[in-house]
């Protein structure tokens, strides 16, 4: 895969956020959840350094048909099947993005914070718990980390 490449979500990876049937590790699966065919494979290495082989990562979702790969110069024509809402909508999308990527964080660590998310249902319920999700994954990865995350997780709350 080229730095330049943009990995999108297939039907197959839409499914399987909702099915779990691949049994993908938090760090990997917090990757599919935010792979929208926008951002390329150096923007998400970037924004997804704390994980470790992004590069890997991105190949195993390949391998699994969970994600295709289209070159940048295309980038203008959007696809099909990039977090369909109809498969699974945004608020449980984005919670299990904050739970994933803050058990990859955080490990056992990360079990306060879970047990507040778990009683969040709404958008609005989301979007309030996130400044202690930065807080609690800025202490353990950095700041620049956490506000990376944090914006992935609001703009998957901001596809209504």
């Amino acid at each position: 895969m080229k730095s330049s490449d943009i990995p999108v979500k297939t039907d197959a990876g839409n499914r399987e956020l909702s099915l779990r049937a691949h049994k993908l590790s938090p760090r990997v699966r917090s990757l599919l959840i935010v792979i929208h065919g926008t951002d390329t494979v150096a923007e998400l290495s970037q924004s997804f350094q704390a994980f470790g082989d992004v590069g890997a990562s991105l190949n195993e979702l390949a391998g699994l048909g969970l994600i295709t790969v289209r070159e940048s110069s295309t980038a203008a024509a959007p696809m099909q099947a990039a977090n369909a809402p109809d498969i699974m909508p945004p608020a449980p999308q984005a919670k299990q993005f904050l739970n994933e990527t803050a058990v990859a964080v955080l490990g056992l660590r990360a079990f306060l914070f879970t047990l507040k998310l778990e009683h969040c249902y709404t958008v609005e319920e989301l979007r309030a718990i996130l400044p202690e999700y930065r807080r609690v994954v800025g202490k353990a990865k950095g700041e620049e980390f956490a506000a990376a995350m944090s914006t992935r997780a609001e703009a998957i709350l901001a596809r209504r």
